[in-house]
């Protein structure tokens, strides 16, 4: 089967690897899984999940008619909403107790499911991922930011500033502003700020963990 568009696929693999790999480095050895550490880990299986699918979209099945097509892409949207759930959950984790966080989970989770249904029986448009997980980022750099003010770890600026690279390229993305209209189109673009936002965000994400650590 040839592949379509190479430039999107190969880097949308390529985020599909890196948050793969930062999701085997997030899992404990020994120690249980905290909240937070099982958000931040949800939230980058969820990415390569969605990746993965939707470079395959991209590369073996961009005709909207296929099986292919009309399998994977609603999945791939489905693991995006996943990803804004995790970032909600993250964000109330890092910010407030036990019994708010659990409040915040089921207010999150009553719009993943709105979401869920309006992108497998009304439309399955990426601009809905966008503004889905959008409100997520915005609380997650929020988290980051009001965290690194109260333990002045540089790491969680890092985080902050990671996010607002992640939505400049959702922005750019939506502008389809590409380097080359063939050889790099703006999907592929949208992918190489995104794995540089991802590092960002881990970076954030391990000095997160490290600090709920430190503080038990």
């Amino acid at each position: 089967m040839r592949m379509t568009e190479v430039d999107v696929t190969l880097t949308d693999y390529a985020v599909t690897a890196e948050c793969a790999y930062f999701t085997y480095l997030l899992i404990p050895a020994r120690s249980p899984i905290s909240q937070l550490a099982a958000g931040f880990i949800i939230f980058f299986l969820s990415i390569a999940v969605a990746a993965t699918a939707g470079g395959t979209v991209h590369g073996f099945f961009a005709d909207e008619k296929s099986f292919g097509h009309r399998l994977l892409w609603p999945f791939t949207l489905f693991c995006v909403g996943i990803t804004a759930f995790a970032g909600i959950h993250i964000s109330a984790a890092l910010l407030f107790s036990s019994a708010v966080i659990r409040l915040i989970d089921i207010a999150g989770f009553l719009v993943f499911l709105a979401y869920t249904v309006v992108i497998l029986f009304v439309q399955s448009d990426f601009r809905l991922a966008v503004l889905n997980y959008l409100p997520s980022l915005i609380f997650l750099a929020s988290a980051f930011l009001i965290v690194q003010l109260r333990s002045g770890k540089s790491a969680l600026l890092v985080g902050f500033l990671g996010i607002c690279v992640m939505i400049a390229a959702a922005g750019a993305q939506q502008l389809k502003w590409a380097l080359h209209s063939r050889f790099f189109n703006h999907n592929a673009v949208y992918h190489v700020l995104q794995a540089l936002a991802l590092w960002m965000i881990f970076i954030a994400a391990q000095e997160s963990i490290r600090l709920e650590e430190y503080t038990r």
